[in-house]
């Protein structure tokens, strides 16, 4: 069966390293897939190395929607003749796989609002310009139902990952001395873009409140909107205890040198970071934010707080970080709940399964 995935994105986003991790794990026996994106696209040349053909389309650089570019990925799907087309917030590739009576999945990676605001909008392109709809979380998937789309269109399938490589020590001492971390620093690490959804703000106001251990560190990894304003923030409120890193290509080596995870988001889908975490058996403290609850159960993963409170935030890195034996009891469950739940395989097969559903005329 011959896969054509859509994205307009023209950087590494949650999308992508999404595509990535199903690209690593999908059935090459029964599968074809290839992939179009935007003309210079930053994920080219990953895809690329997993031996997966990359189109480059005009017209649809970070746009969703472009009357031109559904003319160029309408001679995209023409040509390349797919059995089915899978599209990552393209709108325009919906429409061009329409035009060609090819059968769409649209994968919906971020939460939408559970109001009636859009609805009929959003109703008429989802359920009549797809065949069906992937959200990668049960929040995805209430706000989906709320803002017009037919349950019965919706499929459910949770992010996965593939397990992250664990370095050896001497590895890891030599990343912590890269980035001036002492070696017995209580590393917490928030990978995230900056963006004000995320809760950066109240990182750093987390931060401030666990100013008096001189052994813990947090550590941002990320770029955005918001990196000047954090930015100025750390330096002018004299925020010692953060360090900022910028975006980084290999969040896995960032993840290995990680103590605990901190996602202090106000919406989220299903974090590739806390995943990628988990299957290192790495703990963290979340906001109860749009997907973090389906992932990090209070008490159990990790922490549970409130959006917003940075108070809570602390003494749960506070709670986690004081109590050896609560912390490798969360470790231990991370890893069992990763290797149950959020593996890249698990969700290749889900989606496979999917897939033929709708070549047997679903």
């Amino acid at each position: 069966m011959k896969i054509l995935h859509i994205l307009t994105d023209t950087n590494i986003g949650g999308a992508g390293r999404y595509l990535l991790a199903l690209l690593e794990s999908y059935d090459r026996d029964n599968f074809q897939m290839e992939v179009v994106l935007p003309i210079g696209s930053q994920l080219a040349p990953a895809i690329t190395a997993l031996d997966v053909p990359v189109l480059e389309a005009q017209y649809i650089s970070d746009r969703s929607l472009s009357a031109k570019g559904i003319g160029s990925l309408n001679h995209i799907i023409k040509e390349r003749k797919p059995d089915l087309v899978n599209t990552h917030a393209s709108f325009s590739g919906r429409i061009a796989a329409k035009l060609q009576g090819i059968p769409v999945i649209y994968t919906r990676h971020y939460c939408v609002p559970k109001d009636k605001s859009g609805k009929g909008k959003a109703s008429f392109i989802n359920n009549i310009f797809s065949s069906g709809v992937i959200a990668t979380s049960p929040e995805v998937e209430a706000g989906l139902i709320a803002t017009g789309t037919k349950p019965e269109h919706i499929t459910t399938i949770y992010n996965g990952v593939p397990p992250v490589k664990s370095i050896s020590d001497e590895e890891k001492l030599t990343l912590r001395t890269h980035y001036g971390i002492a070696p017995d620093t209580f590393v917490i690490s928030q990978i995230a873009r900056l963006d004000p959804v995320k809760g950066h703000d109240h990182t750093l106001d987390v931060a401030k409140l666990l100013a008096n251990d001189p052994n813990i560190l947090i550590l941002l990894a990320g770029d955005g909107p918001l990196k000047d304003h954090l930015s100025r923030r750390i330096k002018e409120e004299s925020i010692t205890n953060v360090l900022m890193i910028g975006f980084v290509s290999e969040v896995e080596k960032i993840i290995n040198i990680t103590d605990l995870q901190i996602n202090a988001s106000y919406t989220e889908t299903t974090s590739l970071a806390l995943l990628e975490g988990m299957s290192l058996g790495i703990p963290a403290v979340v906001t109860n934010g749009g997907g973090n609850p389906y992932v990090i159960s209070d008490g159990e993963q990790g922490l549970v707080v409130p959006c917003g409170d940075a108070e809570a935030l602390a003494k749960a890195v506070l709670k986690i970080r004081g109590d050896p034996e609560l912390y490798q009891q969360m470790s231990n469950k991370s890893l069992e709940t990763y290797n149950k739940n959020f593996r890249a395989d698990n969700m290749a097969r889900q989606i496979e399964a999917l897939y033929k559903t709708y070549q047997k005329g679903r």
